[in-house]
């Protein structure tokens, strides 16, 4: 089996999980924000969160993912932060 490299901040909190299951985009960000720390806000995680389930047709959608990644939400805040 191969070794799992990945570390618990690339992978969905069970909080995040539970409120992409139950189609709360604005909880689901709330849980990718306070995975990523300070790095991102809440605004720029709904960004990622609203990308990731290709609600957002901007042209930035993130591919076979269906949960957003703190690096999504990274790319979000980082994004924000030059316009």
């Amino acid at each position: 089996m191969p070794e799992d490299t990945t570390s618990d901040k690339d992978k969905p909190s069970l909080r995040q999980k539970l409120h992409f299951v139950t189609d709360d985009r604005e909880a689901e960000a709330k849980a990718l924000a306070d995975r990523a720390g300070d790095d991102v806000d809440e605004e720029a995680a709904l960004l990622a969160v609203s990308r990731a389930h290709g609600e957002l047709r901007d042209g930035k959608e993130t591919e076979g993912e269906d949960l957003a990644t703190v690096d999504d939400a990274k790319a979000a805040a980082e994004e924000a932060d030059k316009a």
